[in-house]
């Protein structure tokens, strides 16, 4: 009988322990609330438009052509961030390429999106960036972005002249994405004063 009775608690406990389970179960996590700057910035993506694109609690702020097909644009908003876009102009429509959140520059600073870096004086850098109103280019430079172009045609003798060699080196790069944006490094990038 001895044997029975623990036999049966045996059991019970297992069968305890069975339907207790679940509640010691550890808790799902909440999920994560997505930021609402990087969830407005891939609905942009891929986006077309003809004339201006109006973003709700944005401040248009102009742009212009970087390099056919390629524009850019800057917004901001009340609290200081700014918002870069680049589109593609195909077809008579515009289509948004990328998307850059830049936030508040620091005080005397502001966001540019027509800088040159070097000998190159294509108007394809953002800076943030300050210097004195007086004067049409500022060079100090805090944080820098470059808007890829893509690759440039070669010209005829240039490609005749191109060893085997050289031509296995250029496939191994990826493809240039047109309007693409990515940091870059500030040294030799000077910004147009957004005010002059």
């Amino acid at each position: 009988m001895h044997s029975s009775i623990l036999r049966s608690l045996s059991v019970a406990c297992v069968a305890a322990a069975l339907f207790a389970v679940p509640a010691f179960a550890e808790p799902e996590a909440p999920a994560e609330e997505e930021d609402p700057d990087a969830k407005l910035v891939e609905s942009l993506l891929g986006q077309t438009y003809s004339g201006d694109l109006p973003i709700e609690g944005w401040t248009a702020f102009g742009g212009g052509l970087v390099q056919p097909p390629i524009y850019v644009h800057l917004y901001q908003r009340e609290d200081g961030t700014s918002l870069v876009l680049t589109s593609k102009l195909s077809f008579k429509k515009y289509v948004v390429t990328d998307a850059l959140m830049i936030s508040k520059p620091w005080k005397g600073y502001a966001i540019s999106i027509a800088c040159t870096q070097g000998e190159d004086f294509t108007l394809r850098f953002i800076g943030d960036a300050r210097g004195p109103e007086s004067k049409e280019w500022w060079t100090e430079v805090r944080r820098a972005w470059e808007i890829e172009l893509g690759s440039k045609p070669k010209a005829e003798s240039e490609s005749e002249t191109e060893t085997a060699a050289e031509t296995s080196e250029s496939k191994a790069e990826p493809e240039p994405q047109p309007g693409k944006i990515a940091k870059t490094n500030t040294k030799g990038v000077r910004c147009t004063n957004p005010n002059w």
